[in-house]
């Protein structure tokens, strides 16, 4: 017998449970094969349009569905890190500034503006700012970099004791209050690090990628990760090529900070340097891990005595300055400063960090 002269197809609610006819993706056909004398069950596919509610209630073997894994972008560390930007609000154009800066390198980043203390405007007290500072820790690591950079200034570095200008104690108080705020959004396991910016932050081209290569490698006890910086004495050592633990860096433009740091950091107040010495005394003693990205992946949009609105007390450290233009001349200083300013100098050394391309417009260690 031929199979053209099968046996009537067996309908399909003996051989499985039926669908509605939208549903239905194949039919069941029987037919007997002569030698054996039995009948088997073959399939044929019939295409049928299926409508969106009922396709979706079609249970699908696991291994037909993709992996949600698979399909999803890896979440990168710079989207899910919080970040700040330091800003005074008489200053919107430094904001905007930064804004397109961080918008343009790192996209990923999501940041929010935090106004910054107006060190002239705001009543800061000094169980939280000091109003003076001694430059001797300072002054071992001024020497230390010019050493290490082969400069022949030694004897320009002399211990001082300097008024901190209302600049600096603004810009302190104003880290001192980022770091309450890493405290206060550590979320629920108490460990959310942030992201603190100055609002003269510029990423570098390489910031996203060099960023996720070394956070992939950060040991797990630091408390603050710089991302911009000028390196004093040599690295305590070398994790990976992208990361280096720090024992004394200059500047808070830009670093991560973890709230076990942030802690110990508001334990021990007040400020009794401008910011950036206070921190880096910490990773000094040990009492903070610091590390760096290198080479450094935030500069400074411009030098850092140019357009800043910060006076630093250092920069009569040696003497008359005229070399630095800050934009706003509330924190010039006295009048009498001011006019010696407009004399010139030729005393050797400018500022704390000295004439060099060491600075922060430099993306050199």
């Amino acid at each position: 017998m031929s199979a053209s002269a099968s046996q009537p197809a067996v309908p399909v609610s003996q051989g499985a449970a039926r669908l509605p006819s939208s549903r239905i993706i194949g039919t069941l056909v029987a037919a007997r094969v002569p030698s054996a004398g039995k009948a088997v069950v073959t399939k044929r596919v019939e295409k049928r349009r299926l409508s969106g509610d009922s396709a979706e209630s079609i249970p699908r073997p696991l291994w037909q569905r993709k992996s949600l894994t698979a399909l999803s972008k890896p979440v990168s560390a710079l989207s899910s890190l919080p970040a700040i930007v330091i800003n005074l609000e008489r200053r919107p154009d430094r904001m905007d500034g930064c804004a397109t800066r961080l918008s343009a390198r790192c996209p990923e980043l999501r940041f929010e503006h935090f106004a910054a203390t107006d060190g002239r405007a705001t009543k800061i007290g000094a169980d939280e700012v000091a109003y003076s500072w001694h430059t001797a820790r300072n002054v071992v690591y001024q020497k230390a970099r010019s050493m290490r950079k082969g400069w022949d200034d030694l004897d320009t570095y002399q211990e001082r004791q300097l008024e901190l200008s209302p600049g600096e104690r603004g810009c302190s108080s104003s880290h001192i209050r980022a770091w309450r705020h890493c405290l206060e959004h550590a979320g629920d396991g108490g460990n959310r690090p942030l992201l603190v910016l100055e609002d003269d932050a510029a990423p570098t081209a390489q910031f996203a990628a060099a960023f996720e290569r070394a956070w992939q490698s950060l040991p797990s006890d630091c408390g603050v990760l710089y991302l911009g910086y000028s390196q004093a004495a040599d690295w305590r050592r070398e994790v990976t090529p992208d990361l280096v633990e720090a024992e004394y860096v200059w500047t808070t433009v830009a670093y991560v900070i973890w709230p076990s740091a942030a802690r110990l950091l508001l334990s021990r107040l007040p400020v009794n340097e401008p910011v950036d010495n206070w921190m880096a005394g910490f990773s000094a003693t040990g009492d903070v891990k610091a590390y760096c990205i290198r080479p450094k992946i935030v500069l400074q949009a411009d030098a850092w005595n140019i357009n800043s609105d910060v006076g630093h007390s250092d920069e009569h450290y040696w003497g008359p300055c005229s070399d630095i233009k800050h934009s706003d001349e509330l924190y010039w200083g006295a009048d009498e400063l001011r006019e010696r300013d407009r004399q010139p100098t030729t005393l050797a050394g400018s500022a704390l960090l000295g004439n060099d391309s060491d600075s922060d417009s430099s993306s050199e260690d």
